[in-house]
């Protein structure tokens, strides 16, 4: 028998017995995106008073910080902190006093008007720790890159294809990675093992929380998202759930070459040679699947099939993206490697 949760989920007017819920984002000459984001927030069907937003912004220089007192978010200013994304997010997390905090960024919309208040209904069980959406949102009108992303269930072929995804790929409807699954009304719930080879990469784009368990943790000092989700698992809050039916839409509309090099750059600010990491996406478990990834993305066979399959199922033309995506993240992945290790070769000689 399930424990009963304190936490009541009244769908009353005035929405009192709803839970607080704060969303730490960070900005930087985010013009063309933090608009809709924060309609899509203060949009939902969820009292605006048991919402906050806090926005550390990096010094942007055009109408973004006008977006933003417009819609009322609070905001931390610190230009000092442009090139540390990791470091304002911490900043912007430890301003709110929230039951529940949600990891959102200014490319992130609720498809749904009641997605908000869906995912916190989860955690009137008493076990889960976090929510996140099974699928991301893909609507035909939006851009091809948004569109590829939410198909194959995140925006890294080389972390899907180790199985390291957090959400599911559109062709399939059943939770696809590691865990115990227990297949509720609605939502999966996962249980995972304290190995961290065994973890997908939870905790960002529409991932919502506990507070005060992420307090218990020492919040996001010197770590990601992903990292905190990975100590909750070794101190045995390891229950996260997936909702089926709701969804966060990761809006992407640059060049892919743009997107890839800013993924690269992205992984480069988060390896553990320039923050401190628990976890790894590639785990020494992981390195025959990596390899046979090294090997048979660029040959474009594996990416087409993959790309095809999906296409049968839902034929959205996006999936073909995959034939240039999947082969284009080994490529820059491999040149970063390289790079780096040309600096510390460069630095022990020197």
């Amino acid at each position: 028998m399930k424990k009963k949760s304190h936490l009541s989920m009244s769908s009353n007017k005035g929405g009192s017995e709803l839970p607080s819920v704060g969303f730490a984002m960070i900005s930087y000459n985010d013009e063309g995106l933090i608009g809709d984001c924060l309609r899509s927030i203060y949009g939902q069907d969820y009292p605006r008073n048991k919402i906050q937003v806090v926005i550390a912004d990096g010094g942007s220089t055009d109408k973004t910080l006008e977006i933003i007192e417009r819609y009322g978010a609070n905001v931390i200013l610190r230009p000092d902190l442009v090139d540390v994304a990791y470091e304002r997010g911490r900043l912007a997390a430890e301003k709110l006093n929230t039951d529940f905090q949600i990891a959102f960024s200014a490319d992130n919309r609720f498809q749904e008007k009641d997605c908000l208040k869906k995912m916190i209904e989860l955690f009137s069980d008493p076990e889960i720790v976090g929510v996140e959406t099974l699928h991301y949102g893909a609507r035909k009108d939006d851009p091809v890159l948004s569109r590829y992303f939410a198909l194959i269930g995140g925006v890294d072929p080389v972390a899907i294809g180790l199985g390291k995804a957090d959400r599911a790929p559109h062709d399939k409807n059943n939770w696809h990675s590691f865990g115990q699954v227990e297949d509720e009304k609605g939502y999966f719930k996962v249980t995972f093992s304290k190995d961290l080879a065994k973890i997908p990469t939870l905790g960002a784009n529409g991932f919502i929380f506990r507070r005060n368990l992420m307090k218990a943790i020492g919040g996001l000092k010197n770590c990601t998202h992903i990292d905190a989700c990975a100590k909750l698992i070794e101190l045995g809050h390891n229950k996260f759930a997936f909702i089926k039916d709701r969804h966060i839409l990761h809006y992407i509309d640059i060049p892919i070459w743009m997107f890839i090099k800013r993924r690269i750059a992205w992984a480069e600010l988060y390896s553990p040679d320039n923050i401190k990491r628990g976890y790894r996406v590639f785990a020494q478990e992981d390195l025959p699947k990596l390899i046979m990834i090294v090997l048979l993305y660029p040959t474009i066979i594996v990416p087409f099939s993959r790309a095809l399959i999906g296409f049968i199922k839902i034929p959205d033309p996006a999936w073909f993206l995959h034939i240039i995506v999947a082969p284009a993240f080994v490529w820059g992945y491999g040149l970063m490697l390289v790079r780096n290790l040309f600096k510390k070769l460069k630095i022990k000689t020197s």
